[in-house]
């Protein structure tokens, strides 16, 4: 039900989430190994491949849920992406990421001009030392689920990002570059406009 890739810990390397429920609640009684309430997991991104870290995400990864969509946003602007996740038949749960801020990252809001006004399909790029990672903007999220706009672009310990590229979606379909970003902030970049704010 809700499957999303996303940098957990600000190291520059994309995590997976993923958070489940089956349909039916009766299911149990009919097959035999497959449950209505399944646990959360969680993978980190080690640059080798996945591992399981659901473990260290904390209590909430030991329990089972009957959960469904899942939106992913900083909801205290602290930089790291929380998550709120749809139970069926029950209150959400938000999910505060503290991993996040303890690395340096930076918040950036597209807003297109020529292209659609969310920049979906925008393509990022940026380098910070030996970092160099690309990410491409998308729309929607997860069964019934939107996330928040803004892209979170991880940074591990590096101090600084050498510079930044937005290749913007058709009909602008334009490339820019940005130097002298500042870090650990949100800014919002406008197509066609020279300066961020």
């Amino acid at each position: 039900m809700g499957t999303e890739v996303f940098d957990f810990d600000n190291d520059g390397d994309i995590d997976l989430l993923l958070c489940n429920g089956h349909p039916d609640d009766h299911i149990e009684g009919h097959v035999t190994g497959v449950t209505y309430r399944e646990p959360m997991l969680l993978f980190r991104n080690t640059g080798n491949g996945f591992k399981n870290v659901s473990g260290q995400g904390g209590p909430i990864f030991s329990q089972s849920l009957s959960a469904r969509g899942m939106a992913f946003g900083d909801f205290d602007n602290d930089g790291a992406v929380d998550v709120l996740i749809a139970i069926n038949n029950g209150a959400p749960v938000l999910l505060r990421n503290n991993a996040g801020k303890q690395n340096h990252w930076l918040g950036v809001k597209l807003v297109g001009e020529r292209s659609n006004p969310d920049a979906i399909g925008a393509v990022v790029t940026y380098q910070a030392g030996d970092l160099k990672r690309r990410r491409e903007k998308v729309g929607g999220g997860s069964y019934l689920s939107s996330h928040d706009p803004r892209m979170v672009l991880g940074l591990g310990k590096r101090g600084k990002v050498d510079w930044l590229e937005v290749k913007w979606p058709m009909p602008g379909s334009t490339t820019q570059r940005f130097t002298g970003l500042p870090i650990n902030r949100y800014i919002t970049i406008v197509e066609g406009q020279e300066n961020w704010k």
